[in-house]
């Protein structure tokens, strides 16, 4: 068994960028104060007694106050700060995307990093290219990105293996196949208890979002026509997703109250043993597959690769190579900016970022074979998911794929799974595109075709209305709007690159 292990491969990369840069040993000067805050997952919150957190500030020179934000009252939080315009030293924002950031940055409110971003061994490392590049702000480099792998993230199916092999089925790589698979969980017992009670696919509206994205060919919400963007929601191929859905839950693949049902509700289905899917992110192999072995010992939850289209497209999801973003006011002086990114620096240096994510070496844990194991400590030390590893994620795969306790034979075919993954691009040309049209006008659009595809789903609506409510998008001239803004800023974003 093993914590968020490491393969010997991530090892050599991180290596290769040294460890602490330039503020991996400690100067005769006082320790630099840095006021910061970010997102925290972790269901309770360290502090500056803890020895992870002493233990960076003296690598580091510096004493860190660090404001944790809960997952559940971030947006709001942020949101608020960012009105306010009382800004901590490093502000924590989850999107460039914000569109009271976006004014910000435009009136010159934070630093542009660019020219000093070089000057960082670690934070300038190849590794970490992709992720400054997708998060410039018109050519420019305003924020240090959080990293976050690009692969094995996102919603997509993870499917009771177990149950597939009982069956004598494959795994599915078509929607037909994936709605035989579903149905075959319906009607054949799986679960062998001679009763009809499985649950084919713990789903609601929202984790059902991959099956547009895959009749479409691409990610998001936005597909590129003629060198023009527009809108997946008014396109045919997403016509027949939601038949597609229609079709399973009139199959009865979902459950009843799909229309209801929260995220947090369909986890509790699948941690119950009697569902045989949903759509999660590839840790959850483990991080929910362990719940449902609690409840069934030989249970195999296992993410699938791809799922592909009629034209033979195959889709796998994808993100950014960042989850949130850092910000530096321009109220701090420049000497300043150089030591919180000297701090950030050595955190994402190998020493600094296995010190955040894995506690300290012989205390928190021991190696093994080329991996890392935790000790008792690194409980009573709080190390593992959340805490000083949100504040910055370990440079590896295993942010999306391993997790605490994870097996070798389930962490070994992750591994593979989102190797796999990473031969296919599925594109998402509106990733990271700022429109104010969009975000003034485009989420009442969504919110109207969303609503109205769940009452079609449902049968509370019929698909001859939908399609008038199509047919009324497509010469919406607000929509046309946010279309032609979104493409301005595609192609802003290209002549950048």
């Amino acid at each position: 068994m093993k914590t968020l292990v490491v393969a010997v491969g991530t090892s050599l990369l991180l290596s290769a960028c040294g460890g602490g840069g330039k503020s991996g040993s400690a100067d005769s000067s006082a320790p630099t104060k840095i006021q910061m805050q970010t997102l925290n997952y972790a269901t309770e919150f360290i502090d500056n007694t803890n020895p992870i957190w002493k233990e960076f500030e003296k690598r580091t020179n510096t004493q860190l106050d660090i404001t944790w934000l809960s997952p559940t009252t971030s947006e709001e939080k942020i949101n608020v700060m960012l009105a306010s315009g009382d800004l901590p030293e490093v502000t924590f924002v989850e999107s460039l995307l914000n569109p009271q950031l976006q004014k910000m940055i435009g009136q010159g409110v934070f630093w542009d990093l660019t020219p000093f971003i070089k000057d960082y061994p670690n934070l300038s490392q190849p590794a970490l290219a992709e992720m400054w590049t997708d998060s410039k702000v018109d050519g420019k480099n305003y924020s240090i990105p959080r990293y976050y792998p690009s692969y094995g993230g996102g919603a997509f199916p993870i499917l009771r293996k177990d149950w597939m092999d009982k069956l004598g089925l494959q795994t599915p790589t078509t929607m037909d196949q994936f709605f035989d698979v579903l149905k075959a969980f319906k009607e054949k017992d799986p679960n062998g208890n001679g009763q009809a009670d499985e649950i084919p696919y713990a789903a609601n509206s929202d984790t059902m979002g991959f099956v547009y994205g895959v009749f479409n060919g691409v990610q998001g919400a936005w597909k590129l026509k003629d060198d023009k963007l527009v809108p997946t929601i008014t396109e045919d191929a997403s016509r027949d997703a939601l038949l597609w859905i229609k079709k399973a839950y009139d199959a009865g693949l979902f459950p009843k109250d799909f229309a209801i049902l929260k995220y947090s509700q369909t986890v509790d289905l699948i941690r119950g043993g009697k569902s045989g899917g949903t759509s999660q992110s590839m840790n959850h192999a483990w991080v929910t597959g362990s719940k449902i072995r609690e409840v069934v010992p030989t249970a195999d939850y296992m993410p699938i690769t791809y799922l592909q289209n009629a034209e033979g497209e195959k889709y796998t999801p994808s993100g950014s190579p960042y989850y949130g973003v850092y910000l530096i006011p321009k109220k701090v002086p420049e000497a300043k900016v150089k030591k919180i990114l000297e701090f950030f620096d050595y955190a994402y240096g190998k020493e600094g970022n296995e010190l955040a994510t894995y506690g300290i070496e012989g205390v928190d844990y021991t190696v093994e074979n080329g991996r890392k194991i935790p000790t008792p400590q690194a409980a009573k030390d709080q190390v593992g998911d959340g805490n000083m590893n949100n504040l910055i994620h370990l440079i590896s795969d295993d942010m999306s794929i391993g997790a605490v306790g994870m097996p070798d034979d389930v962490y070994n075919r992750n591994v593979e799974i989102v190797n796999e993954r990473k031969q296919i691009k599925t594109p998402n040309p509106g990733n990271e595109l700022y429109s104010e049209a969009y975000n003034k006008y485009y989420p009442e659009i969504s919110k109207k075709v969303s609503d109205m595809r769940t009452k079609v789903i449902i049968g509370k609506d019929t698909i001859e209305n939908y399609d008038k409510l199509i047919e009324q998008l497509r010469s919406d001239p607000t929509l046309k709007q946010v279309a032609d803004e979104m493409t301005e800023a595609y192609h802003k974003k290209m002549e950048s690159k």
